[in-house]
């Protein structure tokens, strides 16, 4: 007997992307009944939540009052008394007495809760951005303060936006470089979706523990980030669709991840490890994208792959909490937990309303998960790659072009 069927959400501007349109295979009979031996038959844990909790629910949104804003700004002038570099802001050169107890009881429950929060009330047209990064670096090192290298070059910070940052326009020294990234020929749609305003799959940023991100300014329209729980996900495929949970934990997943960090593979998606359920997934390197070849040496996925991908998609969709965003936000998300996307979004130059934020990659070397195998060799290679020096790319960069690889990553 197949197993019950899911309950599946009405088609709506967040569905599933076209990139899976035409390549499901449909359930066969006689497929797995059960879950993978010794995993869990259903999740307990305030990680298994849906969105639909959250709708009169804020907690997970705490508002900093007057008294500790005023101690993120002494912090911040602290630290830029000890003629230290950026690189090296941490607890112990950052001192938050009044907000750390508060910092520790979020960290926990990224790991032992329902794994995300955001703050909210800082105002980063009081700052510059060299110092809206400091204290965002001070602050999140609190949360953890290990710091991942995102990408070959070594870069620590991302920037995730489709033009260069409000504050260069007035910076006569990059005023060319600003001018130049505006040239750029290169399509929003063939840009890493870091850069474009298209929104995206649900998906994780590899093998990083926990994902930062500090909104500087939002969009004129959309762009607000999504979450889901994979918790959820996990205990709505154990009880109606075990077939897919063994499908995807199966080490036969070829992501094709190109890059030093991040290396073309096969191994499972879904992985269950010392009491936790954990999820890896990228939709584009275990697709592909239309307009690059594949790796020769990496095979399509089959239909039944195609059809777990979807449905993850489908149920992440299902079960999506959409966290509106506001300038000053710190938003903080355990990404082995939870899946996150974001909406298309429209920017509008003249109202300066352009979407402009900065991501970390951060680990919390005492509460972090032990991790498996194929995510522990990952996971070192972002936070103990010695071979790769940090690269603090505080200043602005333009984005004149972009590496073949970047659209593979996160």
């Amino acid at each position: 007997m197949a197993p019950t069927a899911i309950a599946l959400p009405p088609q709506s501007a967040l569905a599933v992307p076209s990139l899976f349109e035409g390549k499901a295979h449909p359930y066969s009979p006689g497929a797995p009944t059960s879950a993978p031996p010794g995993w869990p038959l259903d999740l307990r844990s305030p990680l298994a939540w849906t969105g639909e909790q959250f709708k009169h629910d804020a907690s997970h949104i705490y508002a900093l009052n007057e008294d500790e804003k005023k101690e993120i700004d002494a912090a911040l002038h602290h630290f830029q008394g000890l003629g230290l570099d950026g690189s090296e802001v941490g607890v112990r050169n950052f001192p938050l007495p009044g907000l750390e107890g508060q910092l520790r009881k979020f960290a926990i429950k990224l790991h032992e809760g329902r794994g995300f929060f955001v703050l909210r009330g800082l105002d980063p047209k009081m700052y510059s951005r060299e110092d809206n990064i400091l204290i965002f670096l001070g602050i999140s090192s609190y949360i953890g303060a290990k710091r991942g290298r995102q990408d070959d070059e070594g870069r620590m910070l991302c920037e995730c936006r489709t033009r260069d940052h409000p504050l260069m326009s007035a910076q006569s020294n990059v005023s060319a470089h600003v001018r130049l990234a505006r040239l750029m020929q290169c399509q929003l749609d063939q840009r890493p979706i870091k850069d474009s305003n298209l929104g995206c799959a649900f998906h994780n940023d590899i093998f990083c523990d926990i994902l930062a991100m500090q909104t500087h300014t939002v969009a004129a329209k959309g762009g607000n980030h999504i979450i889901a729980s994979s918790w959820k996900i996990y205990n709505e495929l154990a009880a109606a669709r075990p077939d897919v949970l063994r499908l995807l934990a199966a080490p036969d997943w070829p992501f094709d991840i190109r890059g030093r960090l991040r290396q073309t593979e096969k191994r499972p998606v879904l992985y269950h490890h010392e009491g936790h359920v954990m999820i890896s997934m990228l939709p584009e390197a275990l697709l592909g994208i239309d307009d690059i070849p594949r790796s020769s040496d990496l095979p399509a996925l089959s239909g039944k792959q195609v059809e777990a991908l979807e449905l993850v998609q489908t149920l992440a969709t299902k079960h999506r909490l959409i966290l509106f965003t506001e300038p000053g936000d710190l938003t903080f998300v355990n990404n082995l937990a939870l899946l996150h996307s974001r909406e298309p979004f429209d920017d509008d130059e003249q109202a300066k309303k352009c979407r402009y934020l900065v991501r970390l990659w951060l680990k919390n070397e005492e509460l972090a998960w032990t991790l498996p195998r194929p995510l522990e060799i990952g996971n070192r290679m972002l936070f103990e790659d010695d071979d790769l020096p940090e690269l603090w790319n505080v200043a602005p960069e333009p984005r004149l072009s972009y590496a073949l690889r970047e659209r593979f990553s996160p």
